[in-house]
C-alpha cells in the first residue's frame, strides 16, 4: 500500500494537468513483461498528450523479468535472492506523448516497488561473504539462527516509447499497441531481519542492487492498451 500512497502526488499533479483535456480516454492495459493496469490520457493541445497508469506486476510477468535476469547473465545468487520479492509489485507510469495521426512518440516515468519478500539466509551468506553471526542480536530478540531475510526494492525508470492507435468504427474504443524501452535511473533496497540487526548489511545490499540496476536494468516492453474514449476525438 505504501507505493500507492507515495504515487498519489504524482496522479495530483497529472490530473491537474488533464482537468481541462480536449479529449480524454481511460485504458485498460496489457503490458510485457511488466503490468496489467489501468490509465487515463488527456490530450492538452492538439499534439500534445499527459497519461498515467497504475498496475500490478504479477506472475507471469514477474516469472518473465526473472527469466530475462538470467538470460542477461545475472549472478544465480542475487536472482535468487530477488525471487521471492518479484512475485508480486506495484508500478505506476506518468508520460508525456506527441500526437501526429494516429502515431504517437511519448517519453515516461516508472516507479516500481516490490512487496516485501524472503531471502534465505545461506544465499545472502554466499553472495555477500558474511555470517548471520557477524550481526548483532536486537535487544529483547533470542540469539537463534534465522532462516531467512526480508528484503524490499524499489526502481525508478526512465523511458521512450512508440505507440499507435486502432480505432474501432463507429464507437468509442480504439486498441492501441507500444513498444518502449526503459531505463533505470535509480533505486533503493532494504534488507533487515526481526531478530537481528543488519544495518550494515543493508548498506551493502542497497548500494549493490543500485549498481546492478544501472547496469543491466533496461526493460524493454510491448503494451496492448484498450481504449475507451470519453471525449471522442477527431481520427
Amino acid at each position: 500500500m505504501k507505493p500507492v500512497i507515495k504515487l498519489l502526488p504524482l496522479f495530483l499533479i497529472l490530473f491537474s494537468y488533464t482537468a481541462f483535456a480536449q479529449r480524454s480516454s481511460i485504458k485498460v492495459i496489457a503490458e510485457v513483461p511488466l503490468h496489467f493496469g489501468i490509465g487515463y490520457e488527456g490530450q492538452v493541445s492538439k499534439h500534445f498528450s499527459v497519461g498515467g497508469s497504475i498496475g500490478a506486476m504479477t506472475s507471469p510477468n514477474s516469472d518473465l523479468i526473472l527469466s530475462y535476469m538470467r538470460f542477461i547473465g545475472t549472478d544465480e545468487l542475487i536472482v535468487l535472492i530477488l525471487e521471492d520479492a518479484f512475485q508480486l509489485g506495484i508500478v505506476g507510469e506518468l508520460n508525456f506523448n506527441y500526437n501526429f495521426g494516429r502515431n504517437y512518440f511519448g517519453a515516461f516515468g516508472q516507479v516500481i516497488g516490490v512487496k516485501a519478500g524472503d531471502a534465505s539466509w545461506a544465499v545472502v551468506e554466499d553472495y555477500f561473504n558474511t555470517t548471520q553471526g557477524s550481526y548483532a542480536v536486537k535487544p529483547g530478540k533470542a540469539g537463534t539462527s534465522d532462516k531467512y531475510v526480508t528484503i524490499k526494492t524499489r526502481l525508478y525508470q526512465a523511458g521512450v516509447l512508440y505507440g499507435h492507435r486502432f480505432p474501432i468504427v463507429g464507437s468509442r474504443f480504439e486498441i492501441d499497441v507500444e513498444m518502449g524501452l526503459s531505463a533505470n535511473v535509480g533505486s533503493t533496497s532494504k534488507m533487515y531481519s526481526e531478530n537481528r540487526d543488519l544495518t550494515k548489511l543493508s548498506e551493502r545490499f542497497n548500494t549493490t542492487l543500485d549498481k546492478f540496476y544501472k547496469e543491466y536494468a533496461f526493460i524493454p516492453s510491448l503494451g496492448v492498451l484498450f481504449v475507451y474514449k470519453l471525449k471522442p476525438n477527431d481520427n
